[in-house]
């Protein structure tokens, strides 16, 4: 019987949406910006019409300090700048949503066969949402932490490292150890005596002998319910 709790890719999700909402908040708020100088300059020549009845020599001079046009032109630009980066955020998000949702499409053949999975688990500050919680039919339990990136992951037996075409960088963090955190916070919650943890990638290919690094697995998304079977 199919075991499942949880929808992979939920919480983040809701968080693209948050930073979609809080993009188009700052867009719309650049727009008011950046029209409030007219507004108010408008507004500030009705009001001053008595007064250029009995001082024609204001007309010369403007209704709001020049400045005003210049500050409200910047604050509309950093607002822009903020929601570009918010929208930016949620793709990124949403990228790694579907990676969540494609894995857990691969991992429905081991729930049929009667594994406990878990998608999107809270535990505690410090470690995030867990992707993944898999536990065999056999009692033991996986934590499996899904990465959307591209291109050919590799390493140098300290560290996880991505290939694009010819060059190689390092990734922005450190996934192993991020891995290890939350499969403790697993252990420690649940009493199991171990957690096996597995960062699988959606999109990119793992190039690593043996599928692991430091006592995690490392292992991409077509390869993952082989791994989990293996060892369970």
């Amino acid at each position: 019987m199919a075991k499942s709790k949880g929808r992979a890719g939920r919480n983040i999700r809701i968080l693209a949406l948050s930073r979609r909402f809080r993009a188009v908040q700052a867009f719309v708020l650049a727009g008011v910006v950046a029209c409030l100088p007219f507004v108010l300059s408008a507004l500030a020549e009705r009001l001053r019409q008595p007064l250029l009845e009995i001082s024609p020599e204001l007309q010369d001079s403007p209704a709001i300090p020049p400045i005003f046009y210049g500050m409200g032109f910047v604050f509309a630009l950093v607002l822009v700048a903020s929601g570009i980066s918010l929208w930016k955020r949620a793709n990124r998000a949403d990228q790694g949503a579907k990676g969540e949702e494609d894995t857990a499409n691969e991992l429905r053949s081991l729930a049929a066969d009667g594994w406990q999975i878990e998608y999107g688990k809270r535990l505690g500050k410090g470690v995030g949402d867990i992707d993944i919680i898999c536990v065999s039919p056999g009692g033991r339990t996986f934590v499996v932490d899904v990465k959307s990136h591209r291109g050919v992951v590799t390493t140098d037996g300290k560290q996880l490292k991505r290939r694009m075409g010819k060059k190689q960088y390092p990734f922005e963090k450190d996934f192993l150890i991020q891995v290890t955190k939350q499969a403790l916070q697993v252990k420690k919650k649940t009493g199991v005596d171990f957690v096996t943890s597995v960062v699988a990638f959606s999109n990119a290919r793992v190039a690593i002998s043996n599928n692991k690094v430091k006592h995690v697995y490392v292992i991409d998304k077509a390869g993952l319910v082989g791994l989990l079977r293996s060892l369970a």
